[in-house]
């Protein structure tokens, strides 16, 4: 005779994480969880009170995902050295988890409260975009940097990209961004030796 796993609020979270790479979010429900848990779907009420709940903790539980995989790419001398790797990260990470990329940006918006995460991971993008020394500000840097990769990101998923790895598209994209940061510094040439494209396809 089998028994249900012993279940926690972690392991229901993980688990949905898990369903919702496999099968998708639309097939997600707590029902199935449930299922894969091998409980009954009133069990899960115990930890999350509804499916919103506990899509919205998939959500910051993304976030959390999303900045270990950035933290480590802006390891570099510079803040300008940085944003190739960074910007490659993200994108590779957008790629990997296509479904939970979609529920973090489901909860990016304004009209919603953004999970801890979120605003997390925005205080990186922010932090790298103010070490440019740019002389915009350092919000609006950075949200022009994410409107470019989530761009790459949608055009890479709707395969308008004619075959391209958004990786390699945005490389035209970053070196010119770079080139105009370098030149708003008043670093003009320097822009061809900062980032050359064997560097940030390397990153």
């Amino acid at each position: 005779m089998s028994y249900p796993q012993k279940i926690s609020r972690d392991v229901v979270l993980q688990t949905a994480m898990a369903l919702a790479e496999s099968h998708g979010m639309a097939a997600l429900s707590m029902r199935s969880i449930a299922a894969e848990l091998g409980v009954t779907p009133n069990a899960l009420y115990r930890y999350f009170a509804s499916k919103a709940e506990l899509e919205y903790a998939m959500a910051d539980e993304v976030g959390s995902m999303m900045l270990n995989v950035l933290l480590p790419a802006a390891q570099a001398p510079s803040p300008l050295q940085a944003l190739p790797a960074v910007a490659r990260a993200y994108i590779q990470f957008a790629r990997q988890h296509p479904e939970l990329y979609g529920i973090k940006l489901r909860y990016c918006s304004d009209e919603v409260n953004e999970p801890a995460s979120h605003a997390h991971v925005w205080q990186f993008v922010t932090a790298l975009a103010e070490g440019l020394n740019t002389p915009w500000p350092a919000e609006d840097l950075a949200l022009s940097l994410w409107a470019f990769l989530h761009g790459m990101v949608e055009l890479d998923r709707a395969k308008a990209l004619n075959g391209r790895a958004p990786e390699d598209a945005m490389l035209t994209g970053l070196e010119v961004m770079i080139a105009g940061l370098l030149a708003s510094a008043g670093q003009g040439s320097a822009a061809t030796t900062t980032a050359p494209k064997g560097r940030i396809k390397q990153a």
